[in-house]
Protein backbone atom coordinates (compact mmCIF):
# COMPACT_ATOMS: atom_id res chain seq x y z
CA UNK A 1 0.00 0.00 0.00
CA UNK A 2 3.15 1.90 0.96
CA UNK A 3 3.93 2.43 -3.43
CA UNK A 4 -0.29 2.64 -4.46
CA UNK A 5 -1.44 4.92 -2.08
CA UNK A 6 0.68 7.95 -3.10
CA UNK A 7 -0.07 7.26 -6.83
CA UNK A 8 -3.43 7.93 -6.04
CA UNK A 9 -2.67 10.77 -4.00
CA UNK A 10 -1.05 12.43 -6.72
CA UNK A 11 -3.19 11.96 -9.76
CA UNK A 12 -6.14 14.18 -10.21
CA UNK A 13 -8.16 11.41 -11.22
CA UNK A 14 -7.19 7.58 -9.94
CA UNK A 15 -8.96 4.43 -10.67
CA UNK A 16 -9.11 1.16 -8.67
CA UNK A 17 -9.48 -1.61 -11.90
CA UNK A 18 -11.40 -5.16 -11.04
CA UNK A 19 -12.31 -8.36 -12.82
CA UNK A 20 -10.36 -11.12 -13.70
CA UNK A 21 -6.21 -10.91 -13.65
CA UNK A 22 -4.85 -14.52 -15.86
CA UNK A 23 -5.11 -15.38 -19.24
CA UNK A 24 -6.74 -13.33 -22.06
CA UNK A 25 -9.42 -11.94 -19.27
CA UNK A 26 -6.55 -10.52 -17.62
CA UNK A 27 -4.87 -8.81 -20.73
CA UNK A 28 -7.95 -7.41 -21.72
CA UNK A 29 -8.36 -6.21 -18.12
CA UNK A 30 -4.93 -4.46 -18.54
CA UNK A 31 -5.44 -2.91 -21.89
CA UNK A 32 -8.31 -1.08 -20.48
CA UNK A 33 -6.30 0.04 -17.37
CA UNK A 34 -3.76 1.47 -19.83
CA UNK A 35 -6.31 3.46 -21.47
CA UNK A 36 -7.65 4.93 -18.51
CA UNK A 37 -3.91 6.19 -17.60
CA UNK A 38 -3.46 7.67 -21.36
CA UNK A 39 -3.91 10.91 -19.59
CA UNK A 40 -1.35 12.10 -17.84
CA UNK A 41 -2.78 13.27 -14.74
CA UNK A 42 -4.78 10.08 -14.44
CA UNK A 43 -3.49 7.05 -12.72
CA UNK A 44 -4.98 3.42 -13.00
CA UNK A 45 -3.83 0.69 -10.25
CA UNK A 46 -5.05 -2.85 -10.95
CA UNK A 47 -6.49 -4.58 -7.97
CA UNK A 48 -4.52 -8.42 -8.89
CA UNK A 49 -1.48 -6.38 -9.37
CA UNK A 50 -0.80 -4.96 -5.71
CA UNK A 51 1.41 -6.66 -3.77
CA UNK A 52 -0.09 -8.98 -0.64
CA UNK A 53 0.30 -7.42 2.17
CA UNK A 54 1.71 -9.48 5.96
CA UNK A 55 -0.81 -9.15 8.33
CA UNK A 56 -2.62 -11.52 10.78
CA UNK A 57 -5.49 -9.05 12.02
CA UNK A 58 -7.37 -9.11 9.64
CA UNK A 59 -7.51 -10.58 5.64
CA UNK A 60 -5.10 -8.92 3.82
CA UNK A 61 -7.79 -8.87 0.90
CA UNK A 62 -10.32 -6.58 2.98
CA UNK A 63 -7.48 -4.05 3.83
CA UNK A 64 -6.49 -3.99 0.02
CA UNK A 65 -9.61 -3.49 -1.09
CA UNK A 66 -10.80 -1.31 1.83
CA UNK A 67 -7.86 1.51 1.61
CA UNK A 68 -7.90 1.15 -2.29
CA UNK A 69 -11.44 1.71 -3.01
CA UNK A 70 -11.45 4.86 -0.42
CA UNK A 71 -8.69 6.67 -2.14
CA UNK A 72 -9.75 5.84 -5.51
CA UNK A 73 -12.00 8.60 -7.27
CA UNK A 74 -13.67 5.97 -9.62
CA UNK A 75 -13.75 2.17 -9.32
CA UNK A 76 -14.35 0.26 -13.10
CA UNK A 77 -14.92 -3.83 -13.25
CA UNK A 78 -14.64 -5.50 -16.03
CA UNK A 79 -16.59 -9.07 -15.98
CA UNK A 80 -16.37 -11.76 -18.35
CA UNK A 81 -17.23 -14.67 -16.64
CA UNK A 82 -19.11 -16.23 -13.56
CA UNK A 83 -16.33 -18.20 -11.59
CA UNK A 84 -13.50 -16.94 -10.14
CA UNK A 85 -13.12 -14.33 -7.37
CA UNK A 86 -14.78 -11.69 -9.13
CA UNK A 87 -18.27 -12.12 -7.12
CA UNK A 88 -16.31 -10.88 -3.55
CA UNK A 89 -15.08 -8.63 -4.92
CA UNK A 90 -18.36 -6.97 -6.80
CA UNK A 91 -20.54 -7.63 -3.27
CA UNK A 92 -17.55 -5.42 -1.37
CA UNK A 93 -17.75 -2.19 -3.86
CA UNK A 94 -21.37 -2.19 -4.33
CA UNK A 95 -21.58 -2.47 -0.43
CA UNK A 96 -19.05 0.23 0.26
CA UNK A 97 -18.48 2.35 -2.75
CA UNK A 98 -21.42 2.08 -4.88
CA UNK A 99 -21.99 5.57 -6.14
CA UNK A 100 -18.03 5.97 -7.61
CA UNK A 101 -18.52 2.11 -9.55
CA UNK A 102 -18.72 1.09 -12.86
CA UNK A 103 -19.33 -2.10 -14.08
CA UNK A 104 -18.31 -3.19 -17.82
CA UNK A 105 -19.70 -6.58 -18.30
CA UNK A 106 -18.98 -8.36 -21.55
CA UNK A 107 -22.16 -9.67 -23.65
CA UNK A 108 -24.42 -8.78 -20.86
CA UNK A 109 -27.58 -7.68 -22.08
CA UNK A 110 -29.67 -6.10 -19.34
CA UNK A 111 -33.07 -6.36 -17.88
CA UNK A 112 -34.20 -7.13 -21.68
CA UNK A 113 -31.73 -9.76 -22.08
CA UNK A 114 -34.24 -12.60 -23.17
CA UNK A 115 -35.70 -10.30 -26.10
CA UNK A 116 -35.08 -8.69 -28.86
CA UNK A 117 -36.20 -5.00 -28.11
CA UNK A 118 -32.30 -3.07 -28.42
CA UNK A 119 -29.35 -3.45 -30.97
CA UNK A 120 -27.47 -5.12 -27.98
CA UNK A 121 -30.13 -8.17 -27.79
CA UNK A 122 -29.54 -8.79 -31.46
CA UNK A 123 -25.98 -8.90 -31.25
CA UNK A 124 -25.88 -11.10 -28.29
CA UNK A 125 -28.18 -13.54 -29.83
CA UNK A 126 -26.46 -13.34 -33.47
CA UNK A 127 -23.31 -14.50 -31.53
CA UNK A 128 -24.95 -17.35 -29.52
CA UNK A 129 -26.60 -18.74 -33.20
CA UNK A 130 -22.98 -17.75 -34.32
CA UNK A 131 -21.18 -19.56 -31.48
CA UNK A 132 -23.59 -22.97 -31.17
CA UNK A 133 -22.85 -25.94 -31.77
CA UNK A 134 -24.41 -28.08 -34.08
CA UNK A 135 -23.90 -31.43 -33.27
CA UNK A 136 -26.54 -32.90 -34.87
CA UNK A 137 -25.25 -31.61 -38.25
CA UNK A 138 -22.31 -33.72 -39.81
CA UNK A 139 -21.87 -31.00 -42.56
CA UNK A 140 -19.92 -28.15 -42.26
CA UNK A 141 -21.30 -26.28 -45.03
CA UNK A 142 -24.87 -27.30 -43.88
CA UNK A 143 -23.78 -25.90 -40.33
CA UNK A 144 -22.92 -22.74 -42.09
CA UNK A 145 -26.31 -22.69 -44.13
CA UNK A 146 -28.17 -23.37 -40.67
CA UNK A 147 -26.65 -19.97 -38.71
CA UNK A 148 -27.03 -18.02 -41.90
CA UNK A 149 -30.38 -19.22 -41.84
CA UNK A 150 -30.87 -18.50 -38.31
CA UNK A 151 -29.27 -15.09 -38.14
CA UNK A 152 -31.66 -14.03 -41.31
CA UNK A 153 -34.63 -15.14 -39.24
CA UNK A 154 -33.10 -13.16 -36.56
CA UNK A 155 -32.66 -9.14 -38.12
CA UNK A 156 -35.91 -9.88 -39.92
CA UNK A 157 -37.59 -10.16 -36.84
CA UNK A 158 -35.20 -7.41 -35.36
CA UNK A 159 -36.72 -5.22 -37.91
CA UNK A 160 -39.82 -5.65 -37.60
CA UNK A 161 -39.60 -4.88 -33.85
CA UNK A 162 -38.12 -1.97 -34.67
CA UNK A 163 -34.44 -2.31 -33.98
CA UNK A 164 -32.14 -0.44 -36.44
CA UNK A 165 -29.38 -3.00 -37.47
CA UNK A 166 -28.27 -4.09 -40.95
CA UNK A 167 -26.95 -7.74 -42.08
CA UNK A 168 -23.32 -5.77 -43.10
CA UNK A 169 -23.36 -4.41 -39.46
CA UNK A 170 -24.12 -7.31 -37.94
CA UNK A 171 -22.02 -9.68 -39.84
CA UNK A 172 -18.61 -6.80 -39.38
CA UNK A 173 -19.48 -7.53 -36.02
CA UNK A 174 -19.09 -10.98 -35.62
CA UNK A 175 -15.81 -10.36 -37.48
CA UNK A 176 -14.39 -8.38 -35.64
CA UNK A 177 -15.29 -10.83 -32.48
CA UNK A 178 -13.90 -13.55 -34.50
CA UNK A 179 -10.89 -11.78 -34.61
CA UNK A 180 -9.86 -10.48 -30.99
CA UNK A 181 -12.16 -12.25 -28.67
CA UNK A 182 -13.09 -15.70 -30.33
CA UNK A 183 -15.53 -17.00 -27.52
CA UNK A 184 -19.54 -17.69 -27.12
CA UNK A 185 -21.45 -14.71 -25.41
CA UNK A 186 -20.38 -14.77 -21.86
CA UNK A 187 -22.71 -16.20 -19.01
CA UNK A 188 -22.96 -15.19 -15.40
CA UNK A 189 -24.27 -16.45 -12.40
CA UNK A 190 -27.88 -14.96 -10.59
CA UNK A 191 -25.31 -13.41 -8.10
CA UNK A 192 -23.32 -11.61 -11.02
CA UNK A 193 -26.59 -10.85 -12.77
CA UNK A 194 -28.10 -9.14 -9.91
CA UNK A 195 -25.32 -6.93 -9.24
CA UNK A 196 -25.10 -5.84 -12.71
CA UNK A 197 -29.39 -5.03 -12.42
CA UNK A 198 -28.34 -3.05 -9.31
CA UNK A 199 -25.77 -0.58 -11.31
CA UNK A 200 -27.90 -0.16 -14.19
CA UNK A 201 -30.59 1.10 -12.95
CA UNK A 202 -28.27 3.38 -11.57
CA UNK A 203 -26.89 3.86 -15.17
CA UNK A 204 -23.45 2.69 -14.25
CA UNK A 205 -23.51 -0.82 -16.11
CA UNK A 206 -22.08 -0.60 -19.61
CA UNK A 207 -21.81 -3.81 -21.38
CA UNK A 208 -19.51 -4.28 -24.14
CA UNK A 209 -18.91 -6.74 -27.09
CA UNK A 210 -15.64 -6.35 -28.80
CA UNK A 211 -12.11 -4.87 -27.77
CA UNK A 212 -12.78 -1.79 -29.20
CA UNK A 213 -15.93 -1.10 -27.42
CA UNK A 214 -13.49 -1.84 -24.24
CA UNK A 215 -11.27 0.59 -25.37
CA UNK A 216 -14.34 2.94 -26.16
CA UNK A 217 -15.96 2.48 -22.28
CA UNK A 218 -12.03 3.84 -20.98
CA UNK A 219 -12.43 7.29 -22.77
CA UNK A 220 -16.16 7.40 -21.34
CA UNK A 221 -15.43 7.04 -17.60
CA UNK A 222 -15.81 10.38 -15.42
CA UNK A 223 -12.19 12.14 -15.13
CA UNK A 224 -9.86 14.17 -17.59
CA UNK A 225 -10.15 14.04 -21.42
CA UNK A 226 -7.80 12.94 -23.49
CA UNK A 227 -5.83 15.64 -24.65
CA UNK A 228 -5.88 15.94 -29.29
CA UNK A 229 -2.36 14.81 -29.22
CA UNK A 230 -4.19 11.30 -27.90
CA UNK A 231 -6.49 10.97 -29.82
CA UNK A 232 -5.63 12.54 -33.30
CA UNK A 233 -1.97 11.37 -33.48
CA UNK A 234 -1.35 9.90 -36.74
CA UNK A 235 2.07 9.04 -37.93
CA UNK A 236 1.89 11.06 -41.39
CA UNK A 237 1.64 14.00 -39.00
CA UNK A 238 5.60 13.95 -38.56
CA UNK A 239 6.23 12.47 -42.26
CA UNK A 240 7.73 15.84 -44.58
CA UNK A 241 5.79 16.88 -47.33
Amino acid sequence: MNEELPRFEQADSSYLVLGSYRSAYGRRLREFANCLNMPTNAESIVLGDTIDLDTEVVPEFDIKINLLGEAADYIAGVYEKENGGESPELGVVRALFVNKTFVLPRDYTGLTRDSLETRENVIQAALAVYYADFDHIDSKQRVAEKKKAEIASLLTAAREGGVDITERELTDIIKERQSDIDEAPAEYSWVHLSFFKRFEAMDQCHPWTTLAELRDLADEMPGPERPRWETEFTVGTFHDE
